[in-house]
């Protein structure tokens, strides 16, 4: 089962469709009259623009019903029912409409062909309001959703002479190695090992690193505890951390900063 959107559910969101259905269809049949209603809906004695407002507050009515019937079976619809319910609402919204064309005529066609004949203008009408509003919805929590997702921390490496050289995004990062007078960043690209060389010491990225979550594994080496797969002691005492990317070698660690390391993984 296709789980129905979260953002479909909310009582706002009934709300909206309650209030937004009606109006959209009362302006868009003032606008554009089409199916010739100006002529359908001289009804009794009242005008067009009467007769319009008051099927515009009996579809208001129906669709409140039918969005407090939704909101109370929410959890029983997924995507699928759905789209079935909405049509329901539709035909719903056509019975109270055709019941009361039906008596301002002195019911003298059989009342449902005068469901028939409100059927064939109240679904196309209404069928572009339930999609607009669906689809802003949509866009609306997609959007929010984006929002709210935390910005990845990102690690900036400048050289010796406050150059910028280099930013990466600190899950990516995989070890720093220093090598005499440089860093040399091993980072992960999509699945591909990359490395970037800036001058610089590894006292002057200490804060960064820090900040970033890297720990210090070794006098020459940073090491992202969120990327190694084994810690591993060897015979001989030496300790290594093996990282999640195949290509990449794997890091010494000292027997000062194991706990640390070993704690952070």
């Amino acid at each position: 089962m296709l789980e129905l959107p979260a953002h479909l559910c909310k009582k706002s969101t009934q709300a909206i469709h309650i209030v937004a259905l009606p109006l959209s269809f009362f302006a868009f049949m003032l606008i554009y009259r089409p199916f010739r209603v100006d002529e359908t809906m001289l009804l009794g004695n009242f005008s067009f623009g009467v007769n319009l407002t008051l099927i515009s507050c009996i579809l208001l009515g129906a669709t409140a019903l039918m969005r407090l019937l939704f909101y109370l079976l929410r959890r029983r619809i997924d995507r699928l029912t759905y789209l079935f319910w909405v049509l329901l609402e539709m035909v719903v919204s056509t019975f109270f409409v055709a019941l009361y064309a039906w008596l301002m005529e002195r019911m003298v066609d059989p009342y449902f062909w005068v469901v028939a004949r409100v059927l064939r203008w109240i679904i196309p009408v209404m069928i572009l309001p339930y999609t607009m509003i669906t689809l802003s919805l949509l866009l609306v929590a997609q959007y929010r959703s984006r929002a709210a997702e935390p910005e990845e921390f990102k690690l900036r490496f400048y050289d010796e002479r406050k150059n910028l050289k280099l930013v990466v995004a600190a899950s990516s990062v995989l070890y720093i190695a220093a090598e005499e007078n440089y860093i040399n960043v091993h980072y992960d690209d999509g699945g591909e090992l990359r490395n970037y060389l800036v001058r610089a010491s590894m006292r002057s990225i200490e804060e960064l690193c820090a900040s970033g979550g890297l720990l210090r594994c070794h006098r020459s080496y940073y090491l992202n505890p969120l990327r190694v797969k084994v810690l591993r002691k060897e015979r001989e005492g030496a300790i290594f951390a093996e990282l999640d990317q195949p290509n990449a070698k794997d890091v010494p660690v000292t027997k000062r900063y194991y706990e640390q390391v070993a704690a952070a993984i």
